[in-house]
């Protein structure tokens, strides 16, 4: 026997650019305006009777989501690209030789190899997960992100909550 929650639209999503690797090759910098979803799964009810307060989890994704909206989100470590941080400012040196310099207030570091959704919806499950711990329901189970680049495409990361 289980519970579980569902929190997607209202206000879940930011604008991002990137690019990301595919087997050595960068594609074009780009963005999407990325749709964020939660799912959480417990094994009991609060003593009220939820999973947890919808709202509670809407605050919280919303303050993670929040760093990530507006900016060119760059990885630190992908193995194609070289990245610098210099004077207020990020560098990155293509493969080929192109170089981008973005102001320091525009870009999120990210500390993993490629900007996939499948990557961010791991940071942003991991982040929910350390900012829910301090919230009632110590029956959670498992807490599934997704990130949705289009209507069509969504990856997901499942992590557990009862570590």
């Amino acid at each position: 026997m289980s519970w579980g929650i569902h929190i997607e639209h209202g206000g879940l999503s930011f604008s991002a650019a990137h690019f990301i690797s595919l087997e050595g090759e960068i594609e074009p910098l780009h963005g999407h305006n990325y749709g964020v979803s939660v799912h959480i799964e417990s094994n009991a009810l609060t003593s009220q009777s939820y999973v947890l307060d919808f709202g509670v989890v809407k605050r919280e994704l919303r303050a993670v989501i929040a760093q990530f909206d507006h900016r060119f989100l760059l990885p630190l470590h992908n193995p194609f690209m070289q990245v610098s941080e210099e004077k207020g400012s990020w560098r990155m040196v293509l493969p080929n030789g192109e170089q981008f310099l973005f102001p320091a207030s525009s870009v999120t570091a990210l500390n993993i190899d490629n900007a996939t959704a499948e990557r961010l919806a791991e940071l942003l499950a991991l982040q929910l997960r350390e900012r829910l711990q301090r919230y009632g329901n110590t029956a959670l189970l498992t807490m599934k992100v997704g990130i949705a680049e289009t209507e069509t495409q969504t990856a997901f990361y499942t992590v557990s909550l009862s570590e």
